[in-house]
């Protein structure tokens, strides 16, 4: 039996959104100014890889300090501690060197036991990432506690996340919508309360992580096959998230899910698993569709594996792939993306307020 706990209700009205970083009036224009300003004030400046061309300290996108901006309610002083708590704790862990670093062996057994990119949007161009639980293979684990017990390296999947799918998709998105989260699609069919033991300390990482360091980086998460116990796990895991974060999660029964999941998601974006037409299954690489195709031309029939860079340019965008292998780096241009119709063509702008 399945039993469905609401976190909050679903509302199928698309949000309104513009084409550039949101505030929805002068307060919060006010409180996006004096980040910036404190940011500056106090040189605070977010870790950049060479590969990027920023300066060597690093730069503020605009996009990401209103991501930190609306997670402490438009409290810049909040924001503040909270954004440079985070710059300071990716120098310390060398984040950015990580990332175009690591071993890709290393890096695709921890992508591998996280949420994946289908290579589908929804309908407003959001990528949708899908977690099968059951799916994880117990090999990755047992490996990725022996390398790294700690769990280190579990930004790993965020970064690309955050660095390359969701700036991949707003170059994609073209009618006014920037892109800069993901949906997530959670299963948990099949999955005893042993294996989800198993998992906990694994999940419990990634959503704290996710909390400090990537916030506001998800639009929802829907949760399907959520097993008979799941009402004793929920409140074990909504401790994980922040409050905001939890009333973006719905709980799906078996009943309805197709139905609501194709409210947000075209049947041929969503995979066959959860009632929709699309070939995919975890943990594949992406099946892009025809307009990211368009974009990524000759990637989009052999997925390259390992960490990937979207780097914005003057001229054009450029996606590379990083990491390394027999203990060479790798740095290939994968593909070379002019500049065209897409609404901020991979640049941050400044933020604009409704009035």
């Amino acid at each position: 039996m399945v039993v469905e706990v609401s976190a909050s209700p679903i509302v199928a009205e698309k949000p309104a959104l513009i084409s550039r970083p949101s505030v929805a009036n002068k307060n919060q224009a006010k409180a996006f100014a004096e980040l910036k300003a404190l940011c500056e004030k106090n040189k605070v400046y977010w870790p950049a890889s060479e590969i990027e061309g920023y300066p060597a300290e690093g730069h503020n996108d605009d996009n990401n300090l209103l991501r930190f901006l609306i997670a402490r309610s438009y409290d810049h002083m909040a924001a503040y501690k909270q954004y440079s708590a985070s710059a300071a704790w990716r120098r310390k862990v060398a984040l950015v060197q990580t990332y175009d670093n690591t071993e890709i062996q290393a890096f695709e057994r921890m992508n591998r036991v996280q949420p994946q990119w289908t290579g589908r949007r929804d309908k407003m161009g959001i990528p949708i990432m899908v977690y099968v639980l059951s799916e994880i293979r117990p090999e990755d684990l047992v490996q990725i506690a022996k390398e790294d017990p700690g769990l280190s390296s579990i930004f790993l999947p965020a970064e690309y996340v955050t660095n390359f799918t969701q700036r991949l998709c707003n170059r994609v998105q073209n009618d006014g919508i920037v892109v800069n989260k993901s949906v997530n699609i959670v299963d948990l069919s099949n999955v005893g309360l042993r294996k989800f033991w198993n998992l906990r300390s694994l999940l419990q990482t990634a959503s704290a992580m996710a909390t400090a360091h990537y916030p506001e980086t998800v639009e929802r998460i829907f949760v399907v096959g959520a097993p008979y116990f799941f009402p004793t796990i929920w409140s074990l895991v909504t401790r994980w998230f922040d409050p905001a974060t939890t009333r973006k999660i719905f709980v799906l029964s078996s009943s309805e899910a197709t139905e609501k999941l194709t409210e947000f998601i075209a049947p041929e974006n969503l995979p066959k698993r959860f009632g929709g037409m699309l070939d995919w299954t975890f943990p594949m690489h992406p099946v892009p569709d025809a307009e990211t195709k368009e974009i990524i031309g000759s990637l989009a029939e052999k997925w390259v594996e390992g960490p990937i860079r979207y780097v914005s340019k003057p001229e054009r965008d450029v996606l590379v792939s990083v990491g390394s292998q027999d203990g060479k780096l790798r740095r290939e241009t994968l593909a070379q993306i002019p500049r065209g119709s897409s609404s901020l063509n991979g640049q941050p702008s400044k933020p604009a307020y409704r009035t």
